[in-house]
């Protein structure tokens, strides 16, 4: 029975569309014979009701243009200029035609269509690596810290942007950011310790894109900028392998808490770059940057496990990061009367 009921609804929902979409079509043909006939009056009325729904993308295009005209014939300027208003909203990107009626060309020309700003969300990986280096050791001794990435990270994030002109443009880029890296270091002659650490960030880049090319939609951009990142959480883990073979052990331990140990702002410059693919309403786009921490990470504080179990201690470091990142712009426009 519920089965039997869903059918009917389901059915009835797709006749009912289906016929109104005829509906939409047979007025549209007796809009045009109508506008042929010299009836230009009757026109809005027969098209408008179906503008919302029931045309295709074709026969909306030809719908709103068989109004604007007829308001023009009709001296309904104001009128005309409204509709125009709306095509426009609806088809920010539209360009004239070698088809368009001249009196559709001429009102159209007295509009301008700006893209107000642009949204935009990205996904990517980070490969993180360290400058900056001062090796300390437990020991007093040179430990020879090998600094190893071991692990592509994610990066999630989104973007505003405001064109400038044709080839600049400035945004912000907010993102959630991931980092983690590996220490190895000698002590003494008898052990090895390794120290893993991952960063959980939120990161906020304001820059400026500069934008020379466009290849048949293809456009280059090359970006730099500079910016904050807020260190969310820090954890790590240590192990200690003793390599005496009289007396061999390993120190294994648990994720632990390091945020304390760690600054928890970043000043960073930034630079990089891409190319995105002009879509309707928006662009794709891929893009490489490097992201340069100004400030030291390490914070001195009382000795903890890492020194007295593991026999680790921070060094003194700055904290990088390169990513590759794809995304997609959405744009905004805002069509207006050009005023004189």
């Amino acid at each position: 029975m519920i089965r039997s009921v869903c059918f009917l609804l389901i059915y009835s929902f797709v006749l009912v569309t289906g016929l109104s979409a005829q509906d939409c079509a047979v007025n549209l043909r007796n809009a045009e014979e109508l506008f042929d006939a010299g009836r230009v009056e009757e026109v809005p009325a027969l098209l408008e009701s179906c503008l919302e729904s029931g045309f295709t993308a074709a026969e909306e295009l030809a719908a709103y243009k068989f109004i604007i005209r007829s308001y023009l014939f009709d001296d309904k300027t104001d009128m005309a200029e409204a509709m125009m208003l709306k095509f426009l909203k609806k088809n920010p990107e539209y360009e004239v035609s070698p088809t368009d009626n001249t009196d559709f060309i001429y009102l159209f020309k007295k509009f301008s269509v700006k893209p107000v700003i642009q949204l935009g969300l990205k996904a990517g990986i980070n490969y993180t690596y360290m400058l900056g280096k001062d090796d300390l050791s437990v020991s007093g001794e040179a430990a020879g810290a090998d600094y190893r990435n071991e692990n592509f990270t994610i990066a999630l994030g989104g973007l505003v942007k405001y064109k400038i002109n044709n080839f600049l443009e400035a945004g912000i880029e907010l993102d959630y950011s991931e980092v983690s890296f590996n220490i190895s270091e000698k002590f003494l002659s008898y052990g090895i310790v390794s120290y893993n650490e991952k960063q959980r960030r939120l990161e906020s880049i304001v820059n400026i894109y500069y934008e020379p090319w466009d290849f048949n939609g293809f456009i280059p951009y090359f970006k730099a900028g500079a910016g904050v990142a807020y260190n969310i959480a820090t954890t790590a883990s240590s192990t200690f392998y003793n390599s005496d073979v009289n007396n061999p052990f390993e120190r294994a331990g648990p994720e632990v808490s390091r945020v304390d140990s760690r600054n928890r702002t970043d000043i960073l410059v930034a630079a990089g770059l891409g190319c995105k693919y002009k879509l309707p309403s928006g662009y794709v786009f891929f893009d490489v940057d490097t992201r340069a921490g100004m400030m030291n990470q390490s914070i001195p504080g009382v000795p903890t496990d890492q020194e007295l179990y593991y026999f680790f201690t921070d060094d003194r470091f700055r904290l990088n990061v390169m990513r590759a990142s794809l995304g997609y712009i959405f744009i905004i426009y805002k069509p207006e009367r050009i005023t004189k």
